[in-house]
């Protein structure tokens, strides 16, 4: 994440100073705005940089369940797990995508920490289950699954 936000920000900067160098009847006051802009660019990507090494995504996995303080108010259970399943696809503009799915048992409701009406809730985790992002945690995606397996056995499909 935190290259792809070098890589914009950077993208932004180059078009900023090709206009600077291209651009004609540019006074004292455009390369001083010139100026201020490319120190907020900088600003951006340090901040967040700074955010994103700070509160690193991560998933613990442990005998009372799975934790990820990112989304979860506290741990998914494993007897609350019905069935745990891994996907990977496709490439696309993001790069391959490789997921984690917990389809919850019936009637059990992950403690998700943005909160919308729990028949919302139930049936978006009934028909899709809690997608956790492999590709966006900290660590080797098949340490992670192996970690998981050690619990519950997973389900690999590949798309």
């Amino acid at each position: 994440m935190l290259w792809l936000i070098i890589v914009l920000v950077g993208g932004l900067q180059a078009l900023l100073l090709l206009a600077m160098v291209i651009g004609r009847d540019m006074g004292t006051g455009d390369y001083l705005q010139g100026a201020a802009f490319t120190l907020f660019l900088l600003a951006l990507i340090g901040g967040a940089g700074w955010v994103l090494r700070r509160d690193p995504v991560v998933l613990r996995v442990g005998p009372e369940g799975l934790e990820l303080p990112f989304a979860f108010s506290m741990p998914l259970g494993w007897e609350a797990m019905h069935r745990i399943r891994r996907e990977t696809g496709g490439g696309g503009l993001y790069g391959k995508r490789d997921w984690l799915i917990v389809d919850p048992s019936p009637g059990v409701l992950a403690p998700i920490r943005l909160k919308t009406w729990r028949r919302l809730d139930l049936w978006f985790q009934g028909k899709h289950g809690v997608r956790i992002a492999l590709h966006g945690l900290e660590g080797d995606p098949e340490r992670i699954v192996a970690s998981v397996e050690r619990f519950r056995p997973v389900v690999r499909s590949d798309s």
